[in-house]
């Protein structure tokens, strides 16, 4: 079922996976469990204001969310930036991470949005299964994966060494479960079936 073209997208902006069916193409998130991130972007901070440090279409959805509105108006004045790096400390990164770490829920649309934007309306999520995001464009009968989201802000560390190697990300997340546990699997576990997918 996979096309020619398919390739693991990682942890960029591009697709998991295309799956055929029926000849055509479509794009397919897979994520491993719920704890997975969705649509991590980075933020830096300069003459006292914050913004992404790349734009694209995920971060003009946070934009429209108003999350640079939101952390601007915190008045945060980070460590990572004002001191010398190589000087920085453990209780530094520390007071860093505790004043940026914030979170609140948003509505799933958003998530929708996110994935609408690149073209992808399938997921697979490990332990739940095979669903359709904003609609199921194939008709594939798959269940529409609907959660609690959460738009979670964090100072995370990229290497744990040097010390001063951590960076501000904006990230969706789910809250909780799904509403629903999907009948259709690619991994076919806890009797959930194989989606209905014809190449």
């Amino acid at each position: 079922m996979l096309s020619p073209e398919a390739k693991r997208g990682g942890s960029s902006s591009k697709p998991d996976l295309i799956f055929l069916h029926q000849s055509r193409a479509s794009f397919l998130e897979v994520k491993l469990d719920l704890k997975a991130d969705y649509g991590q972007k980075m933020l830096k901070w300069e003459n006292g204001v914050w913004s992404w440090c790349r734009h694209d279409s995920v971060t003009q959805l946070y934009s429209h969310l108003k999350i640079l509105d939101h952390i601007n108006n915190k008045k945060i004045i980070p460590n990572r930036y004002t001191i010398r790096k190589e000087a920085i400390t453990q209780a530094q990164k520390t007071e860093d991470q505790q004043q940026f770490e914030d979170q609140h829920e948003i509505d799933i649309n958003a998530l929708y949005q996110y994935y609408t934007n690149r073209n992808c309306y399938y997921i697979q999520i490990g332990g739940y299964g095979f669903y359709h995001l904003e609609q199921d464009i194939l008709n594939l009968g798959t269940p529409q994966f609907k959660c609690k989201m959460l738009l979670r802000l964090r100072a995370k560390t990229i290497h744990s060494q040097p010390l001063y190697n951590y960076g501000f990300y904006a990230v969706l997340k789910p809250k909780g479960k799904p509403q629903q546990t999907s009948p259709y699997d690619l991994e076919e576990k806890e009797d959930r079936i194989f989606p209905p997918i014809q190449p």
